[in-house]
């Protein structure tokens, strides 16, 4: 079953994300706790792209250049060094090379995320606020598969709830962007901003608590509903289980006696 339209808005994807902050989002370093090796690497995503990145133009240059023994170290080498070639022997070497810069890219993006505080919290909130999203669309499905009785009562006023605290985070994205932007000057000019950020500030913190408030509850339902369902259908199964009626299994021990006796 595919997402029903008003939750599809209500999504903030990636790429939003990345146009509301202007920073490639998933270059950052948010470290978390992790069960799958796949997650562990995702968190280094800034490695495995700058790494492949350098391996495919390599490896094009090294097409292009097949001839005159060139790759892409070869070719930058050669504004100092003339006539530098690349050898299979040297390959491996030149690889290393481009992990080791790879490597340092990574480790930019990981000194740069630790000055963006406020920026992976907000990218916090997004997360949980579209898993809130996707548990009410399982719980859509649930009563789409023949299962009235989870359905929300108030789906509507938690629609509207994540309405506002979809403008609400939009909002928050752009407010940290400005200010990040603008840091050197804000703290130029700290006395001129200072009582207005703390204002604006305060008005988030208050407005933030209120939207939480009625997301966490209404996340709070759909979860106790989705988890309700599964132990009902649990139960059920258990019920369904073929069992025999007392009345047949006396008379299959009639038939055995009297095959006993006859034989």
């Amino acid at each position: 079953m595919a997402m029903q339209r008003d939750l599809q808005e209500l999504l903030i994807s990636p790429a939003q994300v990345q146009n509301l902050s202007q920073v490639p989002v998933a270059w950052l370093y948010q470290p978390r706790p992790v069960r799958r090796f796949e997650d562990r690497l995702r968190q280094f995503s800034a490695f495995w792209d700058l790494l492949r990145l350098l391996l495919t133009l390599d490896l094009f240059l090294r097409f292009l250049t097949f001839w005159s023994e060139g790759s892409l170290l070869t070719l930058v080498g050669r504004i100092w060094i003339p006539g530098l070639r690349a050898t299979w022997a040297t390959w491996p070497v030149e690889w290393g090379i481009l992990a080791a810069i790879a490597a340092l890219g990574q480790a930019y993006w990981i000194f740069r995320s630790r000055r963006m505080p406020l920026l992976l919290n907000l990218l916090g909130e997004v997360d949980r606020y579209n898993r809130i999203i996707q548990a009410i669309h399982v719980n859509d499905q649930l009563v789409e598969a023949g299962n009235p009785e989870v359905k929300l009562a108030q789906r509507a006023q938690v629609s509207e709830a994540l309405k506002l605290t979809r403008a609400d985070l939009i909002r928050a994205l752009k407010t940290e962007r400005i200010l990040r932007q603008n840091e050197d000057l804000i703290e130029q000019q700290s006395e001129f901003f200072g009582d207005n950020l703390a204002a604006l500030t305060a008005l988030q913190v208050s407005e933030q608590a209120n939207e939480q408030g009625r997301i966490l509850e209404a996340a709070l339902q759909v979860a106790l509903q989705v988890r309700s369902q599964v132990r009902r259908l649990q139960e059920r199964g258990a019920n369904q289980a073929p069992s025999r009626d007392p009345d047949e299994i006396e008379g299959d021990g009639q038939d055995t006696d009297g095959n006993s006796d006859g034989q």
